[in-house]
């Protein structure tokens, strides 16, 4: 029961856009849906505040990991669409103001799962200070890291070494994380190369 929410949330940032889809001609519902990921972090912060506050550093660094390294995949995809997309707004091509528009779009949607993310991850590095696991400085850092993209994860993931917490699914997920970067760079120079 404890992992329920971050894993309801990992599975509406990926499927909420999908939903939109599915309700054709009722506006309303679309424009739910696509509100879903940030409904869902207010759900993430009431959770954290309510009954987060007894769950132990462990717990709340297992959800933060389940958030965490969910959204490795989404913000791979989503922020290499992005960036093709900026690329995309800057030629002078007859669509350029919507491709400028779907940046704003990618970007905000982006940034509203991320804010979702961060009361997991915020809560844990509250109680770590607290039980003297990490020192004030490097908890405001990461605190502060919570709301830039890529660092968060970085962060994390050196927060979890320091506390020998899940090691090796953490060297697991960096280094699936590098291949897919070093791949999706071979795709693009690969393209580039064709064209």
């Amino acid at each position: 029961m404890t992992y329920l929410f971050p894993i309801l949330y990992l599975i509406v940032s990926y499927t909420f856009f999908l939903l939109a889809g599915c309700f054709d001609n009722r506006i309303a519902l679309q424009f739910l849906s696509l509100l879903l990921p940030f409904i869902m972090g207010i759900v993430n912060l009431i959770v954290v505040l309510t009954i987060g506050r007894k769950w132990s550093r462990k717990t709340l660094l297992n959800c933060t990991l389940i958030i965490k390294y969910g959204l490795i995949p989404f913000y791979l995809i989503g922020g290499s669409a992005t960036i093709f997309v900026t690329l995309m707004a800057l030629f002078p091509l007859p669509l350029m103001a919507l491709f400028g528009l779907f940046t704003v779009f990618f970007l905000m949607f982006g940034y509203g799962i991320l804010l979702g993310a961060a009361p997991y991850s915020i809560a844990y590095l509250i109680k770590s200070y607290q039980d003297g696991i990490h020192p004030k400085w490097l908890v405001i850092v990461a605190g502060i890291c919570q709301f830039f993209f890529s660092f968060d994860v970085l962060i994390m993931m050196v927060l979890t070494f320091k506390e020998r917490h899940k090691v090796k699914t953490t060297i697991a997920v960096f280094c699936a994380m590098c291949l897919a970067i070093l791949l999706i760079i071979l795709y693009v120079a690969i393209t580039m190369a064709r064209t």
